[in-house]
């Protein structure tokens, strides 16, 4: 297969990398202000520069020099870091209005019912609240509290003043809270924030702002009986990191998920879902959602046969083996050959030879490009494990096969499925 020059393909995706959209996560002071810890590293998995501005009390519950390490960047806390009367820079003296120009979604997580009051009012006694006030773009605001606090009509009143304001509320969750009762007040999970972060940013200018893309995820499971099935290890990582990616760059995610995918990261993903069991039932989902669609990102690992289940529960009594009859199951990528009105993109897991064999899968299945995965024993490509893949076009090999984060891996698939819509939108 002919080799395309990937190392000028990787120099345009640092290029873009350079381009990350920025998140300015505003920091309170209430005892899950630990919680910034991981949606910060769950914001900078999908991508995502971090910038934190802190209230002073936050600074109490966490320091700032826990998350300038996970971001990367200074911390903010004070208006006037150098003291007043002697900033370093005119820049110091208007931080507020250089932040607020330098990201591209504004959240406050945790956010108090101090912070939420004073945004509601307009007050602006601080740094994080000034930089509200300067803030022009998708704002969030993720309540934790006490749920008395909540509750409280003069919060409901501020809530509902921030909604007016065009401010997304990430609704608290009920459970047990930090003061040894429960109630609704609990922060919301770092999965249900990073996917409103994610849905905030994804209407903001990108490759493929406009575009509506089906991926599915996950394994399929065929039953045997009412309570057995046949199945495998897929846990959707990579293609919920390609969803993920590919709504960064503004493109509507439908989403067919099949099983095995982590709940809790299905969570983070700004997708619609359509819950699957059954290859049957994963061909029915993608007929319908591809109808209009601009891309398929057939990623899911769909059994290749299946049994024909009992209809009671097999006993083993009597029984020293047990022989399956099992049937092949239709290759959706193979029933779409002729549909090339989308982009097709799937996937070929192989234990030898897998470049040569995603590339007669690619040419069989008539498709515009397929990622080749080398399964090595000690490599596992499960969860989040780095995968050993390369990436194939009919033109050529675009990526080669090498080890590498999926998170990098879902940014260079984001970048190509632009470039084949774009190539597709030039040939008509």
């Amino acid at each position: 297969m002919r080799k395309l020059p990937w190392k000028r393909w990787t120099q345009r995706q640092k290029l873009k990398a350079t381009k990350a959209k920025t998140v300015l996560l505003g920091v309170t002071g209430g005892i899950a202000a630990y919680k910034a810890c991981e949606i910060v590293r769950r914001l900078d998995e999908h991508g995502l520069a971090v910038q934190v501005v802190m209230t002073e009390a936050a600074t109490r519950f966490i320091s700032p020099l826990t998350l300038a390490t996970l971001t990367g960047r200074p911390v903010w806390t004070d208006e006037f870091p150098q003291g007043v009367g002697t900033p370093a820079s005119a820049q110091d003296i208007i931080a507020h209005i250089g932040l607020a120009e330098q990201a591209d979604a504004f959240v406050v997580a945790p956010a108090t019912a101090n912070t939420i009051a004073k945004l509601a009012h307009g007050i602006a006694d601080n740094l994080l609240t000034s930089t509200a006030l300067a803030w022009r773009g998708p704002a969030l605001v993720a309540p934790a509290m006490n749920h008395r606090m909540y509750d409280n009509p003069a919060t409901q009143e501020n809530l509902q003043a921030l909604l007016q304001l065009g401010y997304i509320e990430i609704e608290p969750e009920e459970g047990w809270l930090a003061c040894g009762e429960t109630g609704r007040g609990r922060l919301a999970s770092t999965g249900r924030i990073v996917s409103s972060v994610l849905r905030a940013i994804q209407g903001r200018e990108g490759q493929l702002g406009g575009k509506r893309v089906v991926v599915t995820a996950g394994g399929t499971r065929e039953p045997l009986d009412p309570v057995r099935f046949i199945s495998n290890a897929s846990t959707g990582a990579l293609a919920l990191k390609c969803a993920s990616a590919l709504a960064a760059e503004g493109a509507h995610i439908d989403l067919v998920c099949g099983a095995g995918v982590n709940p809790e990261l299905l969570e983070e993903v700004p997708a619609e879902v359509t819950p699957v069991k059954t290859a049957a039932e994963m061909k029915s989902a993608i007929e319908e959602k591809i109808e209009g669609c601009d891309a398929l990102l057939m990623l899911a690992a769909v059994a290749d046969y299946a049994p024909a289940p009992a209809a009671q529960k097999i006993k083993k009594s009597g029984r020293e083996t047990l022989n399956l009859e099992l049937q092949r199951t239709e290759d959706i990528l193979w029933g779409l050959r002729e549909r090339r009105e989308f982009v097709r993109i799937g996937v070929s897991l192989e234990t030898e030879d897998a470049t040569n064999r995603a590339g007669a899968k690619l040419r069989d299945k008539g498709l515009d490009a397929i990622i080749a995965v080398d399964f090595r024993a000690d490599e596992a490509p499960y969860g989040d494990a780095s995968i050993r893949a390369a990436v194939l076009t009919g033109e050529g090999e675009h990526l080669p096969l090498e080890l590498r984060a999926k998170t990098e891996l879902a940014g260079e698939i984001a970048h190509l499925t632009a470039i084949l819509l774009d190539n597709k939108e030039k040939q008509r």
